[in-house]
C-alpha cells in the first residue's frame, strides 16, 4: 500500500483527533501519488488507463482506521467496485471523509471551549439536592460577603452551574468546569466563611457522584456499495424462466 512508509506512531490518543491527523498525513501522500499515477497511466490524449491505485489505497486506509478505532460513520465501502463504478463513487467517498474531518475539528474547538465533551445526565434526586445546596450557598454569600462586586461574581457562577444541572444532558467538561469556576470564585471572595466551606465540600461530592454517562448508539454495519450490473445479474440468476 502506498502509505506503508508513513509514520503513524505519534497520532493523538483521542480517536477523532487521530482521524484528522491521519487523513492529513495520507492526503499529502495521496496527492503526490495521484500525479505520478496519472503521468504513468495516461495516453497521449490524456485518457487514463490505470486502476486508480492511489484512490483505492486511500479508501483502504480510511476504512482500516474507522474499523480499528471502532468509529461510526456513513462512509460506504466502495473497495470492491470495478474501475468505472469506483471512479464514479470515489468523489463522494472523499467528500464524506472531508465532512468527518471538518466535524471533528469543529468538535475539538467546542471541547476546548468547554461546550462539549462526554455526555452525561443527572438524576432528578441529585438535581434537587444540588439545587437546594446552591440556594443555601447563595443565602450564605448574600449574608456574609460584603462586596457587591464579589457577590455578583459568585452569583453569576452559581447561575452558570445551575444551568448545567437543569439540562436533560450536559457534558463532563461543562459540569466540572462550572463547578471549578464557582469553587474558585468562592475561594477568592469568601475563603474564611466556615459554613460556606462545609457547603462547598458537600456540593463537590454531589457533583462528583451525580453524573451518569449517556451511552452512545450501538455501532451500525457499514453498507457496502455493489455494482448495478452485478446486482441485476444476481436477480436474473434467481428468476426461474
Amino acid at each position: 500500500m502506498i502509505f506503508d512508509e508513513l509514520d503513524f506512531s505519534r497520532l493523538p490518543a483521542n480517536g477523532e483527533e487521530a482521524f484528522t491527523e491521519f487523513v492529513r498525513k495520507i492526503s499529502e501522500e495521496y496527492t503526490h501519488r495521484v500525479q505520478q499515477d496519472r503521468n504513468a497511466y495516461s495516453d497521449i490524449n490524456g485518457n487514463y488507463e490505470g486502476s486508480y491505485e492511489p484512490e483505492r489505497s486511500f479508501v483502504t486506509a480510511i476504512l482500516a482506521f474507522l474499523d480499528e478505532y471502532g468509529m461510526e460513520s456513513e462512509i460506504v465501502d466502495i473497495s470492491d467496485l470495478s474501475n468505472n463504478e469506483f471512479a464514479a463513487h470515489f468523489g463522494r467517498f472523499k467528500s464524506k471523509v472531508e465532512y468527518l474531518t471538518t466535524r471533528f475539528k469543529l468538535r475539538k474547538n467546542r471541547i476546548e471551549s468547554g461546550s462539549i465533551g462526554t455526555l452525561i445526565s443527572i438524576e432528578l434526586d441529585y438535581k434537587s439536592q444540588i439545587g437546594n445546596l446552591l440556594i443555601t450557598i447563595k443565602k450564605i454569600v448574600n449574608q456574609e460577603v460584603e462586596s457587591t462586586k464579589k457577590k455578583d461574581k459568585i452569583f453569576s457562577k452559581i447561575a452558570s452551574l445551575q444551568s448545567e444541572i437543569d439540562r436533560d444532558q450536559t457534558t463532563v467538561d461543562a459540569l466540572f468546569g462550572r463547578m471549578l469556576d464557582l469553587s474558585d470564585a468562592l475561594g477568592k471572595s469568601a475563603e474564611n466563611i466556615e459554613p460556606l466551606i462545609e457547603k462547598l465540600e458537600r456540593l463537590k461530592k454531589l457533583i462528583w457522584d451525580s453524573p451518569a454517562k449517556v451511552e452512545s448508539l450501538p455501532k451500525q454495519d457499514r453498507p457496502k456499495l455493489i455494482e448495478k450490473e452485478k446486482f441485476f445479474d444476481d436477480i436474473d440468476d434467481d428468476i426461474p424462466f
